[in-house]
């Protein structure tokens, strides 16, 4: 096997510095009981001229909710002119929506396997699954992006319990507003579910984002009809502090202006409401990123058109699954199935701090630039999207957005310690197509910005620190493979700071490079590395692995093999090691019983 079967990454290049939304949080004291109506279509309507208030027999004792504080309901004075029946303080939870700050449970394989079906699983089934390294790593990233809040999975949640598609009965109670999260671990991971909504494919293609004029009558339009019942994305104009709210209702105020009534789960149990006006074509809502922060004023207008429409009933099928590997262009046509070869993406993820993480600033060939630049969102990249995570609520105090960058494309990512305030560690990561690299254990002092090369087949990352890194980081890579999945970990142990080092998998022909490039030694010329081998199947876990691994930098060596060729247990595993263009000198990793 020799280095001609393995595409070298994009060549590094100086890369210049140059959306995510937000969390969400507490709430008030609620006001007596609400009148309705009868509609003719059987659900109940808000009745005009009446205030909208939380129901006294939902409150216990004391006839407050659970963190509504002093915040009066919205009372509606003009005509209602939509309404879904939805009613806050019935069918909204009566406790306000958290981070991963409560330590709840988020996702697990059980939610994994249910949003894309068996083939996240290398074997078992529900809570026995076995998920794959690309399931299990977008599992982690997506819990990690929750640390900000969980405002979507609370809308989409009380949403389909509302509907009828979820029973409130099997998590406890009789209403959604009866109940209780604390020690309700299924309910927990129901909410977190839900918050992976606005990452699923199924529901982004039907995403609606229009100027507030048109979002306002497509929602008024579904309200009315019952044909979709949507949850609103709301973020600053920058695209900080992004939130979800559900809304239930509109009400004419007059003078082309109106109110959305909303059940904001940062304030359980009352109705708020976002205005429009339609003549100005702007829009406005004042709330709160977050539990400790509840003074915060969201607004945009045609141009910004930062009010969007995610509908629910998408996601009631499996989910096209945006990790899993896709054949040819043909899977992808249904739910439940891979996303098809023109449809693919490599999502690119940063994980750290929450206060205190670097940037990611993405280059492609023409120098073009997407990421947060001087605390502003700027993306100019053509095809690279970026995704709008509902859980974060400032550029510097949030969990960094995720791109998606289609198939093809070169791209040079910098790792941006500029607005840093002490020194800290992230990872950096890659999921596509049945593949996850990622490059963990990344130490970065405020001021540093190291690099990273990602070649347009999306399967390997070259990793070059700005040279006063004391260390060089960790890769790890997993990749999918019929009945059997794989893993590899590599860590230098002797590299100087200032080194490039890449690591990069041909699923085609099953070879993986672990490249020394442009490792600057040091211990006689020779980089030292420890890498890890390990194989999954639905009966064994087989597991290889050597802790003095020499490579030249200076000779430009990697170390190859091929994952498919693993030896049965108890023999070596062979890695062929030389330049790119041999010769080849056979290196062999022990089995680890």
């Amino acid at each position: 096997m020799g280095a001609e079967e393995v595409g070298r990454a994009a060549a590094l290049v100086a890369c210049g510095l140059a959306l995510a939304l937000g969390g969400c949080g507490g709430g008030d004291d609620g006001v007596a009981g609400a009148e309705r109506s009868d509609r003719a279509d059987g659900k109940p309507a808000i009745t005009e001229q009446k205030a909208l208030a939380v129901s006294e027999s939902l409150l216990g004792d004391g006839g407050s909710t659970a963190s509504a504080g002093d915040e009066e309901s919205y009372e509606p004075a003009g005509e209602i002119v939509a309404d879904s029946g939805f009613r806050p303080w019935v069918d909204g939870f009566s406790f306000e929506n958290y981070g991963n700050d409560v330590e709840p449970q988020n996702l697990t394989e059980v939610q994994i396997q249910a949003l894309f079906g068996d083939d996240v699983c290398v074997g078992g089934d529900g809570e026995t699954c076995k998920l794959t390294p690309a399931a299990e790593r977008w599992m982690e990233t997506q819990n990690a992006r929750m640390d900000g809040g969980h405002c979507m999975g609370f809308s989409v949640a009380a949403i389909r319990m509302f509907v009828g598609a979820l029973e409130e009965k099997d998590f406890g109670a009789d209403t959604t507003a009866e109940l209780e999260i604390q020690g309700n671990t299924d309910l927990q991971a129901s909410i977190a579910e839900h918050w992976v909504y606005q990452d699923l494919p199924g529901i982004n293609e039907q995403t609606f984002q229009g100027t507030p004029a048109e979002t306002l009558d497509r929602l008024a339009e579904n309200l009315n009809s019952g044909k979709e019942n949507f949850t609103i994305g709301i973020f600053k104009p920058d695209g900080t502090a992004g939130h979800a709210i559900t809304p239930f209702a509109v009400e004419d105020k007059g003078d082309d202006e109106y109110a959305v009534l909303v059940y904001d789960n940062n304030f359980p149990g009352i109705v708020r409401a976002l205005d429009v006006d339609v003549a100005e074509d702007t829009w406005r809502y004042v709330g709160g990123t977050n539990p400790k922060d509840l003074d915060q004023v969201y607004e945009g207008d045609a141009e910004t058109q930062s009010m969007i429409l995610l509908p629910t009933s998408p996601g009631e099928n499996l989910q096209p699954c945006p990790f899993c590997q896709g054949e040819d262009g043909e899977a992808g046509e249904g739910f439940g199935a891979s996303l098809g070869k023109d449809q693919q993406y490599s999502q690119v993820t940063l994980n750290g701090d929450v206060e205190n993480h670097p940037h990611l600033i993405l280059m492609d060939e023409q120098e073009r630039v997407t990421g947060i630049v001087d605390g502003e969102l700027v993306n100019e990249i053509p095809g690279v999207e970026v995704e709008q995570s509902m859980s974060v609520r400032n550029w510097e105090a949030a969990p960094e957005p995720a791109y998606l960058v289609p198939a093809g494309k070169d791209i040079v990512i910098t790792v941006d310690g500029t607005n840093l305030t002490r020194k800290t560690k992230a990872s950096l990561e890659l999921v596509a197509g049945g593949l996850v690299i990622a490059v963990d254990e990344i130490k970065i002092k405020p001021g540093q910005q190291d690099q990273v090369a990602l070649s347009g087949s999306g399967n390997g990352l070259y990793y070059a620190t700005d040279g006063t890194n004391e260390e060089t980081p960790e890769f790890y890579a997993g990749v999918d493979d019929d009945d059997a999945s794989y893993t590899f970990a590599a860590t230098a142990v002797g590299v100087k700071r200032g080194s490039t080092i890449g690591l990069v998998v041909d699923q085609e022909s099953g070879t993986v490079l672990l490249d020394a490039d442009g490792a600057k030694a040091s211990v006689g010329g020779k980089a030292y590395f420890a890498l890890l081998v390990g194989k999954e199947t639905p009966n064994a876990t087989r597991i290889w692995g050597t802790d003095s691994l020499r490579l030249s930098g200076r000779r430009k060596e990697g170390a190859y093999f091929n994952y498919r060729e693993t030896p049965k247990a108890g023999r070596p595993l062979k890695l062929e090691v030389g330049p790119e263009d041999g010769p080849f000198r056979t290196v062999k990793a022990p089995y680890q019983p």
